[in-house]
């Protein structure tokens, strides 16, 4: 009979008896990335005392290592209720001990950490979970901080829907719809919204797409460039653009048309600056896909006497349908959820995110706030049933591992040159508007007072620096971390079977679900007190950071992965590479425009986050998105277009070096054609 040795509850227990009694179990306030005097006061073996709960988790971590000495013939059975009954008594007792002002500390979470490994090595082991303990330990460990940092901030604030001072009412929601009287017309307002503005923006994106990676034109290099620009910016500032161009003192509407119009206000003005604003988003998802569709199939129809357009429309679209449908999800979930642009250009034209806003700034009513978040959350829902179904079952396997036999096929010469000439337009427009944005920070008074000044530009560096660096190193930290969690996911999600693979999926879209505004008091309500104490710190702003963009990491993740054949993988386990070789040098290299995707668009989203960090600044983690905000509202332009022309350049710069870097990287280790054939 085979016997062997349990090295998970060994290395488990021997780590947890170490973390119990030499690191602090809380933390004071917080602050749990680093220790001060007095602090080993707060170890698991000193507050046992007071909690005897602590003795319990002492003499698990003996049972482990005693487990881990005993040979067994199933060493997966301590492992896994071991390490069920080490997460379950880690976070009572965490919830037990933090009593203000404690919090959850580096002892906890180490503790956490290890009893997570442990389960993981058991489920791993014992088959539960077919995949080796790091596949298993990242399920768990993605499950456990999307349940801690999207479902309980989100349920923080729903439950407000049904409870009032009496308690728990169920007809509390009802009666909160019947006593707002302009909610279908807020509703057909955000729903009409967002459908023009994903179906436009799929276009447009599409259109960008197609003739940044198929056009033979040298013009490529600009449409990429132009096409990134909305993307930097903070949305409230392309709204404020509009209105220095087209408002009633407009620039194009008053001094060169000579009219006097309120006209942008509202729809008009909204559907303008979401497009400008989410093409982009639409771009960079279809872009990775078009770069994938294998040439092989497109010259097969070509072969088979199939001409361009037959080629495009019956190969090429069909191939771009998984790039298509996320780039439909993400725009109208982006509209439904926008808040910048709303506040800036709704006017009397009331959307869900805005109203939710009002209702906790204005009227001070968190029932009402948190009752529209629930239907907003449900239209989320919907988009996104409906986008699974669209998709179905089919595949779209593009990817095989051999070389590819040709060059991709050019788009047929008259959808080139439309192509071209709207993508020129497009890029022209987006041009004027950023020159009135750079303008604005140059002259006293927009409108009023054009005289040329360097002052706005003067107050920024003696009063915005602090807010900057801030935003540039808080923006820096969680954009990796962002790539990691969205991409790591989408490959749980693709390539591997288990238990709650679907809820796991689902659940991860949900920050993109509620507007921003719900997310950041959804924050402010679970982390600010016991045994999360984490408002007012830097760790709340990069893990709301994390969470709130880790949707488009996984979805470009899916559309990528989607097209790469499974075999690939396989071949590479057969020829005796560890999962470690296999991801580095095949799964890596092949979705690499997911992977820069995921950077970009996680870095620029943290620097110009404004709706969620609004309620989670701080006087000491100040951000610029704030500052700009401020000064809009203050009616100070100048210095708010000053303000944001420097954090457009810093972004494109630190947009183009990142591009640079994984590229060079990704091909370094990339897959070298054939050598799997």
């Amino acid at each position: 009979m085979t016997v062997a040795r349990n090295p998970a509850c060994l290395l488990g227990g021997l780590g947890l008896l170490l973390t119990a009694s030499l690191v602090p179990f809380v933390a004071r306030e917080g602050q749990a990335l680093w220790l001060r005097p007095g602090d080993l006061s707060l170890t698991a073996l000193a507050l046992a005392d007071r909690h005897p709960g602590f003795w319990v988790l002492a003499a698990l971590a003996v049972a482990w290592v005693a487990a881990g000495l005993i040979r067994q013939e199933r060493p997966d059975r301590p492992a896994r209720w071991g390490g069920t009954a080490g997460c379950v008594l880690v976070l009572s007792l965490t919830w037990a001990a933090g009593v203000k002002p404690y919090a959850f500390g580096p002892g906890a979470i180490l503790a956490l950490a290890i009893c997570l490994l442990v389960l993981a090595y058991g489920l791993s082991r014992g088959g539960y979970i077919r995949a080796d303990t790091f596949i298993a330990a990242s399920i768990l460990a993605l499950a456990f901080f999307i349940l801690l940092f999207i479902l309980f901030p989100i349920f923080s604030v729903l439950r407000n829907s049904v409870m009032d001072a009496s308690g728990l009412r169920v007809g509390l929601f009802f009666e909160t719809l019947r006593r707002y009287t302009a909610l279908w017309r807020v509703v057909r307002n955000s729903l009409g919204l967002a459908l023009f503005v994903g179906v436009t923006s799929t276009l447009i994106g599409l259109a960008f797409a197609l003739a940044a990676t198929r056009s033979r034109s040298r013009l490529t290099i600009l449409l990429r460039s132009f096409s990134l620009l909305p993307i930097i910016t903070p949305p409230f500032v392309v709204g404020m653009a509009i209105i220095l161009l087209f408002g009633l003192q407009g620039f194009v509407t008053s001094q060169l048309l000579g009219l006097k119009t309120r006209g942008i206000f509202g729809f008009p003005g909204l559907a303008l600056a979401q497009t400008l604003s989410f093409a982009p988003v639409a771009f960079l998802v279809i872009a990775s896909v078009v770069e994938s569709v294998n040439p092989a199939l497109e010259e097969a129809s070509l072969t088979l006497r199939a001409g361009p357009w037959g080629t495009f429309w019956r190969v090429t679209l069909p191939l771009l349908r998984p790039g298509l449908a996320n780039a439909f999800l993400l725009t109208i979930i982006e509209s439904l959820a926008d808040f910048g642009n709303p506040i800036i250009l709704g006017g009397e034209f009331e959307v869900l995110s805005t109203e939710i806003y009002f209702s906790i700034i204005g009227r001070f009513d968190q029932t009402l706030a948190a009752t529209l978040g629930l239907i907003l959350l449900s239209f989320s829902l919907a988009t996104f049933l409906l986008q699974r179904y669209w998709l179905g079952e089919r595949s779209y396997v593009t990817v095989t591992g051999k070389p590819p036999s040709g060059k991709p096929m050019p788009l047929p010469r008259g959808l080139e040159i439309a192509l071209l000439s709207f993508c020129a337009a497009w890029c022209a427009f987006t041009l004027v508007i950023y020159v009135s944005v750079v303008s604005g920070g140059f002259v006293e008074i927009w409108g009023i007072n054009n005289a040329f000044t360097l002052r706005h530009y003067q107050q920024l560096l003696r009063d915005g620096m602090d807010a900057l660096q801030t935003t540039l190193i808080l923006a820096a930290i969680s954009a990796p971390l962002t790539a990691v969690v969205g991409i790591l996911l989408a490959y749980l999600v693709v390539r591997h079977r288990f238990p709650g693979r679907g809820a796991l999926e689902f659940t991860s879209m949900l920050s993109f679900a509620v507007p921003g505004t719900v997310i950041g008091i959804g924050y402010v309500m679970a982390f600010n007190q016991s045994p999360f104490l984490l408002t007012g710190t830097a760790t709340i702003l990069v893990i709301s950071f994390i969470f709130r963009n880790m949707p488009v990491g996984i979805r470009s993740g899916i559309a990528a992965l989607a097209q790469i054949d499974k075999a690939l993988e396989e071949a590479s386990v057969t020829l005796r590479a560890s999962f470690a070789t296999t991801i580095r040098r095949i799964v890596l290299p092949l979705i690499r425009p997911a992977i820069i995707s995921a950077l970009v668009f996680s870095f620029v989203r943290s620097v110009t986050a404004i709706s969620a960090v609004v309620f989670l600044v701080s006087a000491k983690w100040q951000l610029s998105t704030k500052v700009i905000l401020d000064q809009a509202e203050n009616g100070r332009y100048g210095l708010a277009t000053s303000y944001s022309t420097v954090l457009i350049v810093i972004m494109a710069l630190a947009i183009a070096l990142m591009y640079l870097l994984v590229g060079k990287r990704a091909a370094a280790g990339g897959l070298e054609g054939g050598g799997l054939a």
